[in-house]
């Protein structure tokens, strides 16, 4: 009788851990387990809200995407409880000339605790939020480096940087700038919100794909004062966008931009006369564990 005992089987149990304001929440190894992988990202950047400004004034910039970590530990070589926090997306700016939040790190560790020595991964730095200076875009999270961790060598681990969010529209009345998504990254920054004159107002910048798994792409507010969508996203096969700008309005309240889906950035608000038109919430993080048995 031949022993196959030693051969992992196809049975796999998957637990997904979202954001819970940064507390630490738990997970406990099964006794059959052969390896464990790990899928972790970080949250994304808050678009950002426009300067007010009775002439021209740009829109805001889209939030930056989060960083992503992924790779796959042998069972044994790990204690009985792991330990997650899921890193929470960035606000979007929410009065006139502020900035988008920072989205939050994804940890995977083996105490309580984000100092390095503790951790297995962690998904990348921050990602800024959009600017309002200039309309810029939000930064993308740079590659996952621990490096005072010795325990990252458990196991095979992939770090992937996040993307840069889109610049808003310029303050003679342009569109927001559009973002690509579902080409290089499975998540995406958020787009920019349209600038404005006084008598010219831009539209937000769109969430575009040539992707099969987004054969819509996700709309920029398109007349004055319009909202952005918020992003696209789906769990299986994984993969999602950021918010769409909001559209500029020569007086009154400029568009929204749309929030992210998770790890994705917020979109920018169009430039406006009158302060309210929010940037978008960047998407929090994920940790998806799966084990194999």
């Amino acid at each position: 009788m031949l022993d196959f005992s030693h051969i992992p089987s196809q049975q796999q149990n998957t637990t997904i851990f979202y954001s819970n304001s940064g507390s630490w929440q738990t997970f406990v190894k099964p006794r059959n387990a052969k390896f464990i992988e790990i899928f972790c990202l970080g949250g994304g950047g808050g678009g950002s809200h426009c300067s007010v400004f009775a002439a021209g004034g740009p829109g805001g910039g889209g939030g930056g995407a989060g960083g992503i970590v992924r790779g796959i530990v042998p069972a044994f070589l790990l204690p009985d409880t792991l330990y997650i926090q899921v890193g929470k997306g960035g606000a979007g700016g929410k009065a006139t000339g502020v900035d988008g939040g920072t989205g939050g790190i994804s940890y995977v560790a083996l105490q309580p605790s984000s100092s390095e020595q503790t951790l297995i991964c962690k998904s990348s730095t921050s990602t800024s939020g959009g600017g309002t200076s200039a309309n810029a875009a939000g930064g993308a999270a740079s590659v996952a480096v621990p490096s005072l961790s010795a325990f990252g060598n458990l196991g095979l681990f992939t770090a992937i940087a996040g993307v840069l969010g889109s610049t808003g529209g310029a303050s003679t009345g342009t569109n927001g700038s559009s973002q690509g998504a579902l080409a290089t990254n499975i998540v995406t920054g958020g787009a920019g919100g349209g600038g404005k004159t006084a008598s010219v107002t831009g539209s937000g910048g769109t969430i575009t794909s040539a992707s099969v798994l987004l054969t819509t792409q996700i709309n920029g507010g398109a007349v004055a004062g319009q909202n952005g969508a918020n992003g696209y996203g789906s769990l299986s096969p994984f993969c999602g966008t950021g918010g769409a700008g909001g559209a500029g309005i020569t007086t009154g309240v400029g568009g929204r931009g749309g929030n992210g889906f998770y790890g994705c950035g917020g979109g920018g608000a169009g430039g406006a006369s009158v302060a309210g038109g929010f940037g978008g919430d960047g998407g929090d993080g994920l940790v998806i564990i799966t084990v194999i048995t």
